[in-house]
């Protein structure tokens, strides 16, 4: 090869892998920047979130194991949605994945963790993990949900054994 192939090909070569390299890089400057206010939403709210999870710049899921919390925040940009789960006043919890199959192949329309609380009129919440309307590819979410749905019934179980 000559000089001016070889120089051609690096040139051709930095011209695709520049912009998606400064691409990335805004992503996950964005990314953190979503992040840090998921966290400080949840201090401002008294909680000091341990183990937590954060996708798509708009959702953030986590839980202060010493006051039994679970903080979830939704950041639209609609509304902003925070909700804090007292862990003593679940019931259970499950996995809503609702679909339709097209031709074949089937098509995820919303991800959604229902946690049902005490009571007889007590409410379930619907924590929303993704939504095709807000993002057109899935990238784990469902395997979050089902995460999250196992750390609250396992806190859920602590919680109980330790009131009686």
């Amino acid at each position: 090869m000559d000089l001016e192939a070889i120089v051609l090909g690096i040139l051709a070569t930095a011209v695709f892998l520049v912009p998606i390299f400064f691409i990335q890089r805004k992503q996950k400057g964005e990314a953190n920047k979503a992040k840090k206010a998921f966290l400080e939403a949840a201090s401002a709210q008294g909680l000091n979130i341990g183990q937590h999870d954060f996708w798509n710049e708009r959702y953030g899921i986590g839980l202060d194991e010493t006051q039994g919390q679970i903080f979830y925040w939704h950041n639209d940009e609609a509304d902003l949605q925070e909700i804090i789960i007292d862990l003593g006043t679940v019931r259970r919890t499950s996995i809503d994945n609702m679909h339709r199959d097209v031709n074949g192949n089937r098509i995820i329309d919303m991800i959604v963790l229902r946690v049902a609380l005490h009571g007889p009129k007590a409410p379930e919440l619907y924590l929303p993990f993704y939504n095709r309307e807000g993002s057109m590819m899935l990238s784990g979410e469902l395997q979050l949900a089902e995460k999250w749905s196992n750390i609250i019934q396992q806190n859920m179980a602590k919680m109980q054994a330790v009131q009686v």
